[in-house]
C-alpha cells in the first residue's frame, strides 16, 4: 500500500455538483456509501463497507473538531462542518460535511466547500488548535484530554470571531455553502426520455427542489431579520442605560429649580414613572430577541439542510440515467427520504413556530416601541418647559444629555417599529401538504425499487436500527 504521508498536502479537487453520500453505525463503522465517495477516497467500495469511517481522518484536522462533533449527535442534532479529509493514495481533499442521526446510525451528505469566507476561517482555526492538542499529548494528556483541549480552543477562537458558539457557525455555514453551490452548479436536471420509477424519483426530487427553492428565497429575507434581531438587541441594551441616565439627569436638574419652576419637577417626576415603564417592557426584549434569532438561524440551516439531502436523491436519480453508478445507489433513497421527511417536519414546524413567535416579538417590539414614544413626549415637554419658566441659564449645562437622548430617541423608535413590522412580515404561514405529497411519490416509487433488492437494502436499514418501509414485500 502506498505511503498515504507521502502525497499530503497534494489536493484532490471535489466538483460543485459532486456529493458523498455514505451511512454509518453508532460506532462510525461505514454501512453505506456511494461512488462518489470510493472514487474520491481512492478506497474500493468494499473495502469502505464495514471499514471505520475515520480511516480518511487527516493529520491536519484536531481531534476537538470530532469531539464536537459527536457531542452534538449523541445529542440528537444534525452537525455540520468544513472538513479535510486523507485519501487512500494520499491525496488530500476537503468537503464541507453534515451528519445527520436517523435511527441508532448516521447519515453524511458531503459537498465541496464552495463558501471560502468560512472554509479559510475554519481551516485558520484548526490550524491554530493543532499545536494546543499537541501540547496537551505532550504533558501526558489521554485522547479524550486531548480532544478536550482542542475543542476549548476551538470555541474561544469562534467567540473571538463573533460566533458565541459552535452552533451558530454551523447555522451560517450551511446556508452559505447551499446558496452558494446552488448559483455555481452547472448540473441539468431534464431528461424528457425517462421514464421508469428513476424518472418517477428523478421528477418529483426535482419538483421538491422547487418548493424547497421557494422557501431558500426566504432565506435571504431571514437572514435580514436575523441582522435586524441582532442589531435591534444592541441597540435596545443601549436604550434602557440611556432611559435611566436622562431620567436621572432630568430630576436633577428640576430639583435646582424647583423653587422657580415646580412644574418641572412634576414634569420630571412623571416621566420618571414613564421612564420606569418603558425600562420593564425593554428590558427583557434584548434576550428574547436573541433567541428569535438564533431560531431564525436554526430554521435557515434546517431549509438548507433539505435541499442539499433532496441533492443527493436527485444525484443519484441522475448518476444512474446517464449510466455513471451501479443501480444499487437508487437502494438508498428510501434512507434519504427519512431524512427529508425528518427535515420537511422540522421545517414546517419551525415555520409554523416561528410565525407564533415572530408575531408576539412584533407585538412587544411594537409595545417597547409606544412606551418609548410616551416616553419621548414627556422628555420633549420638559424640554420645552426649560426655556418657557426662564431657567435655561441654570440648566444649560444640564441639558446637553436631554437634546443628546431626543434626537437618538427619534431613530430608536424608528428603528423599533421598523423591526416590529419585519417581524410580523415575515411570520407567514407555511402549507406543508405540497411537500409531504411529493415526498409520498418519491417514496414510493424507491420502494418499488427496493423490492428487487430486498436483501441488501434491508442490511443498511437494519444497520441503522430503522425498519423497512411498508408496502416492501
Amino acid at each position: 500500500m502506498l505511503d498515504r504521508k507521502t502525497r499530503v498536502g497534494q489536493e484532490r479537487r471535489v466538483g460543485v455538483d459532486e456529493l458523498f453520500f455514505s451511512c454509518t453505525d453508532r460506532k462510525g463503522v461505514i454501512t453505506a456509501a456511494n461512488t462518489v465517495f470510493a472514487r474520491l477516497s481512492a478506497f474500493p467500495r468494499d473495502e469502505l463497507m464495514g471499514a471505520p469511517h475515520n480511516l480518511i481522518r487527516n493529520p491536519l484536522m484536531p481531534g476537538g473538531a470530532f469531539k464536537l462533533m459527536w457531542d452534538t449527535l449523541l445529542g440528537g442534532k444534525p452537525f455540520a462542518a468544513y472538513v479535510k479529509n486523507l485519501a487512500k493514495d494520499g491525496f488530500d481533499y476537503q468537503v464541507f460535511a453534515t451528519v445527520t442521526p436517523m435511527g441508532s446510525g448516521f447519515l453524511s451528505v458531503r459537498s465541496s466547500p464552495r463558501f471560502d469566507p468560512l472554509w479559510n476561517a475554519a481551516t485558520g482555526l484548526y490550524g491554530q488548535a493543532l499545536p494546543i492538542e499537541h501540547n496537551a499529548k505532550n504533558h501526558g494528556a489521554n485522547r479524550s484530554g486531548i480532544a478536550t483541549a482542542g475543542l476549548t480552543s476551538l470555541a474561544e477562537m469562534l467567540a473571538g470571531a463573533g460566533f458565541p458558539s459552535y452552533d451558530e457557525f454551523m447555522y451560517t455555514a450551511l446556508p452559505a455553502e447551499t446558496q452558494t453551490r446552488v448559483v455555481l452548479s452547472a448540473r441539468r436536471t431534464y431528461r424528457p426520455e425517462a421514464h421508469g420509477d428513476i424518472a418517477d424519483i428523478l421528477n418529483n426530487a426535482v419538483a421538491l427542489d422547487e418548493h424547497i427553492g421557494d422557501l431558500l428565497g426566504r432565506l435571504d429575507s431571514l437572514q435580514h431579520l436575523a441582522e435586524a434581531l441582532q442589531a435591534g438587541s444592541a441597540q435596545l441594551g443601549g436604550t434602557v442605560a440611556a432611559l435611566a441616565e436622562v431620567t436621572q439627569v432630568s430630576l436633577n436638574a428640576s430639583q435646582q429649580v424647583a423653587a422657580h419652576a415646580p412644574t418641572l419637577a412634576s414634569t420630571a417626576n412623571a416621566m420618571t414613572r414613564v421612564g420606569a415603564g418603558a425600562e420593564r417592557v425593554i428590558t427583557p426584549l434584548p434576550d428574547r430577541l436573541s433567541q428569535v434569532r438564533r431560531g431564525v438561524m436554526e430554521l435557515r440551516f434546517r431549509i438548507a439542510l433539505a435541499q442539499l439531502h433532496n441533492d443527493m436523491v436527485i444525484n443519484f436519480a441522475l448518476e444512474n440515467l446517464d449510466g455513471f453508478a451501479p443501480p444499487e445507489g437508487l437502494l438508498y433513497v428510501p434512507l434519504l427520504c427519512y431524512a427529508l421527511a425528518d427535515d420537511v417536519e422540522a421545517v414546517a414546524s419551525g415555520l409554523e413556530g416561528a410565525q407564533g413567535v415572530l408575531n408576539e416579538v412584533g407585538a412587544q417590539v411594537e409595545s417597547a416601541g409606544a412606551h418609548l414614544g410616551q416616553f419621548q413626549k414627556f422628555l420633549t415637554t420638559w424640554r420645552i418647559q426649560v426655556p418657557r419658566f426662564g431657567v435655561s441659564a441654570q440648566l444649560g449645562p444640564l441639558v446637553g444629555p436631554i437634546d443628546q437622548q431626543l434626537n437618538r430617541s427619534h431613530e430608536e423608535l424608528n428603528a423599533l417599529r421598523s423591526l416590529a413590522k419585519a417581524c410580523i412580515a415575515e411570520a407567514r404561514p407555511f402549507d406543508r401538504v405540497p411537500m409531504e405529497e411529493i415526498l409520498g411519490r418519491i417514496n414510493h416509487a424507491s420502494r418499488n425499487l427496493i423490492r428487487d433488492n430486498y436483501e441488501h437494502t434491508q442490511a443498511v436499514f437494519k444497520s441503522l436500527g430503522l425498519a423497512m418501509p411498508r408496502g416492501v414485500r
